[in-house]
């Protein structure tokens, strides 16, 4: 019996040494090509993308070297949340002291409809804890804080990637460069692009992200940093989709009243019809994202 108990206590520790560890110092784990980290060991920046899976599917870093000779970078988990993107900021500002000459944040319409929530539990392995009680705050006040969603966050949530580490790192390390993928992604060809379902007439805005919009544009304002945000091309049914027209104008309206500098998807030659540049309805294909990039980095260059 008392086997058992100093069994079952020295797994209970083990355990709460684990999580406790998981949520004080994940930001510290040595994660290659991808992360906050590794974009603050990188150095000063003359551009840095912060968004969601849209920044790491549709953006070529090498063809960004190219314009910005290496010194660009990619966070690109933001989990589609503007909050997220918010708190990474402020994570990027506390911890770093290096200079980034332009940060381009994504200009996703239908972000302004996400529940602040966890869809991307990279976010937060990369927040220290500090930056892991903010976005908790953000989830508390939409409402999103149960238990269930508690337990997830601070225990079970990068769980599987702090115990796997040793053994997925190097596999990861080479399928992501500076953030982005690296990996021949194919396009499923227009049949498929053109019958794939989608629905977004359930879409109702989200004041917390809308909020996160605003705080994005006054925290740079007051740091003298400068930005931009970037529409990314999408799949013309998408483009086409009267949520996300609804969406993307009311998007563009808060960028104009604050003053907020803008590229949207047409201010870029890319045709959103030709379905060899797509993966999905919003993701590139290996192809879009190359010539894609080509024609954004010119713009973003231009703002420095």
């Amino acid at each position: 019996m008392k086997k058992s108990i100093v069994t079952i206590a020295c797994a209970f520790a083990i355990i709460l040494f684990a999580v406790a560890g998981k949520n004080l110092y994940s930001c510290e784990i040595p994660i290659h090509n991808r992360g906050i980290r590794d974009a603050i060991a990188t150095g000063d920046l003359d551009v840095l993308l912060i968004g969601s899976s849209t920044f790491r599917c549709n953006i070529d870093m090498r063809e960004m070297d190219e314009t910005f000779q290496g010194r660009a970078y990619d966070i690109s988990y933001g989990g589609n949340q503007l909050a997220a993107a918010s708190i990474q900021y402020d994570e990027l500002k506390r911890r770093s002291k290096n200079h980034y000459g332009l940060m381009v944040f994504e200009l996703g319409p239908m972000m302004l409809t996400e529940d602040i929530a966890i869809s991307d539990s990279r976010v937060i392995w990369d927040l220290s804890f500090e930056g892991k009680k903010a976005l908790w705050k953000k989830m508390k006040e939409g409402g999103n804080a149960g238990l269930p969603l508690t337990f997830e966050y601070f225990v079970t949530s990068g769980m599987d990637d702090l115990l796997t580490f040793p053994v997925t790192e190097p596999f990861y390390a080479t399928r992501y460069y500076k953030g982005v993928k690296t990996e021949a992604t194919p396009s499923p060809g227009r049949t498929v692009l053109e019958n794939e379902a989608f629905d977004l007439s359930d879409a109702r805005p989200v004041e917390a992200q809308i909020d996160a919009l605003k705080e994005i544009i006054e925290k740079c304002r007051a740091d003298g940093q400068p930005f931009v945000f970037v529409e990314s091309p999408v799949y013309h049914r998408l483009e086409e989709d009267p949520a996300y027209r609804k969406y993307r104008k009311e998007f563009i309206r808060i960028l104009k009243e604050s003053g907020a500098d803008f590229i949207l998807a047409k201010d870029v030659d890319f045709d959103c019809h030709e379905a060899s540049y797509f993966e999905d309805m919003n993701h590139m294909s290996e192809e879009g994202r190359k010539l894609y990039t080509r024609l954004l980095a010119p713009l973003l260059s231009k703002r420095l």
